[in-house]
């Protein structure tokens, strides 16, 4: 009885805690378009969820999901959630980041990771990437976009805007 008694306080101090998958986002500091200086410190200190996507302007779904990402913006920034696109596009590709955002209209900072040294601390192999981060600590990450997967993504922020555990939905 008594061992059945510790388990159970044991699982109930688990089951109290944040989430166990939470882990610290690596601190960046990085320039937008405009030559202004992000610090990953400034952005969670603004927001209270922030959601980064690592981007490359050629990169059809990451294109596609920003679609998705624009109406999430627009439905909850005012609940909370602070939006910030990584452009991890080189010299290369670089010069066309500027007028796709002006083109497009969408209302997001674009921080410039040329020499994709954040997305080496992210551990991004590849585009897109997202990750949401509350109190510095990312509870959530997603690799890659295919159509619907953006529901899964509108609900981990939805989550995290509501304070839930996201462990059951974050993928490594």
């Amino acid at each position: 009885m008594i061992r059945l008694i510790a388990t159970l306080l044991m699982l109930v101090v688990l089951l109290m805690g944040t989430n166990a998958m939470a882990k610290p986002a690596p601190e960046f500091e990085l320039d937008d378009l405009e030559g202004d200086s992000y610090s990953l410190d400034d952005l969670v200190d603004e927001h209270e969820v922030v959601l980064i996507d690592f981007w490359e302007v050629g990169c059809i779904p990451c294109n596609k999901l920003l679609v998705y990402l624009n109406e999430y913006y627009d439905e909850l920034k005012d609940d909370g959630l602070g939006m910030y696109i990584i452009s991890r596009d080189t010299s290369l590709t670089e010069s066309g980041v500027e007028p796709f955002f002006k083109t497009n209209k969408y209302p997001w900072k674009v921080l410039r990771d040329g020499d994709q040294e954040v997305s080496k601390d992210y551990g991004v192999k590849a585009s897109p990437a997202t990750f949401l981060i509350v109190d510095g600590e990312i509870v959530y990450q997603h690799y890659g976009y295919s159509n619907g997967q953006e529901k899964e993504i509108y609900e981990a922020i939805k989550g995290a805007l509501a304070g839930e555990d996201l462990g059951d939905l974050e993928e490594d």
